[in-house]
């Protein structure tokens, strides 16, 4: 059997496995231990924000995995703090290796105001490209609304500084945060060994958030490189 022909049939598979897992996913659950009967708020959060814990307690500590379920809490009225991670599966054209790239930021912590009998979500833009994506992670823009007046309870947001190791792990997308030890040092860092082939996209990406002052210096490391090489 070609090649072509098993990727077909691994794709059939993905995409009727996608399309029986939207039929019967639904929304999860989220327990957050509030008290039966007692007064609540509920927070609706789309798949693409999975929640990783709330005032401190952690309700899901692997990310290994895609889930593609929306999510909602019924929390108590009053102040809590929500950490989430935006982990989206994004079409990747450009991409031979493989058809989708998984994004997923460090967490994101945000604090909201909750009221009893209210209804609240998250909100937030959906990048539609692999580099969009790795954008929006690293700098996200979400805000948490009272869905029936459409008024903003949530404030600040931050995002954890990953640890420069991890930006890339297999084919998941762990996006940087401002500047690292690796994109501000004066000498560029040398590629690691065994790179994967997802490097490339890194390398647009620190490319086209460098400055032009950071691009010639990389040119003439580039060209003294080939030069001590005999690579042109």
């Amino acid at each position: 059997m070609s090649r072509f022909a098993i990727r077909f049939i691994l794709q059939a598979g993905l995409i009727t496995g996608l399309i029986v897992l939207a039929g019967c996913a639904g929304v999860r659950q989220i327990d957050t231990g509030n008290t039966p009967g007692a007064a609540s708020a509920e927070l609706f959060v789309p798949y693409q924000y999975q929640v990783q814990a709330i005032d401190g307690t952690e309700l899901r500590s692997s990310f290994y995995s895609f889930d593609g379920r929306d999510q909602t809490l019924r929390v108590a009225p009053g102040e809590h703090t929500l950490v989430l991670r935006y982990f989206d599966l994004i079409e990747d054209n450009g991409d031979r290796t493989d058809d989708y790239a998984r994004v997923l930021s460090e967490p994101i912590t945000v604090s909201f105001t909750a009221r009893a009998d209210s209804r609240y979500a998250v909100t937030g833009e959906r990048p539609s490209t692999p580099s969009a994506g790795e954008a929006f992670a690293a700098n996200p823009s979400l805000a948490i609304e009272n869905r029936a007046s459409g008024d903003t309870v949530s404030g600040e947001i931050a995002v954890a500084e990953p640890e420069i190791e991890t930006i890339r792990r297999g084919n998941t997308v762990f996006a940087p945060v401002g500047k690292t030890a690796a994109a501000s040092a004066d000498t560029p860092q040398p590629a690691p060994k065994n790179a994967p082939p997802q490097s490339l996209q890194m390398l647009k990406y620190w490319w086209d958030n460098a400055s032009q002052a950071e691009r010639d210096r990389f040119e003439a490391w580039r060209q003294q490189s080939a030069g001590q090489s005999g690579v042109q």
